[in-house]
């Protein structure tokens, strides 16, 4: 009986990997992506080139960026290339649901020199999440 136990979590875990995605938070999908995206901007890569991207950021966001044609590297710590984020931590705040699907999550970046935040909007699809839009946090 255990051995069947057992032999039917390992095949799940191998044959239904979007089951540990269907249980992420936008959190952890928030976190993930700005793992994910940190080590491809500080390799200054073309970022709307990279082909994991859809797997983070909605359809429309790409295509309204491609068409703006601005530093799009930029785009998603809404921040230009004055500031390092080489040596920094990311920290996702708690999360604001709204309707419709749609999540706040406030991100924190913090260097040896600099704290830098972010609102990124987050929209469930499906069993995922993806990325809508980014929008800058000044101090006041």
């Amino acid at each position: 009986m255990l051995i069947c136990v057992l032999t039917s979590m390992l095949c799940l875990g191998v044959f239904c990997p979007n089951a540990a995605a269907a249980t992420q938070t936008p959190q952890e999908f928030v976190k993930e992506f700005y793992k994910w995206y940190l080590i491809k901007y500080n390799e200054l890569v073309d970022i709307l080139k990279e082909e994991k991207l859809p797997e983070y950021v909605d359809e429309s966001l790409i295509k309204y960026l491609k068409e703006k044609e601005a530093s799009d590297l930029y785009y998603f710590i809404q921040h230009g290339e004055t500031t390092a984020f080489d040596n920094c931590s990311v920290t996702v705040k708690d999360v604001v649901a709204m309707k419709n699907g749609v999540f706040v999550v406030p991100v924190a970046f913090n260097g040896e020199n600099f704290e830098y935040y972010v609102i990124v909007y987050v929209k469930k699809t499906g069993s995922g999440f993806k990325i809508a839009s980014v929008s800058d946090v000044y101090p006041y």
